[in-house]
């Protein structure tokens, strides 16, 4: 039970790829990637609520791909771009 907030808004990331994995029972997971970040949640499974994420109308092709996997029960997983 709880909840999980991870901010990459401002890490260095310096690799193409990032491999996330979540294994949460109950509560809610929220992550914000950097603004020029690719995003897939393909991988990730889910048991009572679908993930929230809009990806980027214009992803640029200099970010870091980030592959989040793993399963969720109860909560929901909230993705985010950074503004800036």
């Amino acid at each position: 039970m709880g909840r999980v907030h991870l901010d990459l808004s401002r890490a260095v990331i310096e690799h193409p790829v990032v491999d996330i994995e979540l294994r949460l029972g109950t509560g809610g997971a929220k992550i914000t990637v950097p603004r020029d970040a690719i995003v897939e949640v393909e991988e990730l499974r889910t048991g009572w609520k679908d993930s929230r994420y809009k990806p980027r109308r214009r992803s640029g092709s200099g970010g870091p791909r980030i592959r989040i996997s793993g399963t969720m029960g109860f909560g929901r997983l909230k993705i985010r771009h950074a503004r800036r």
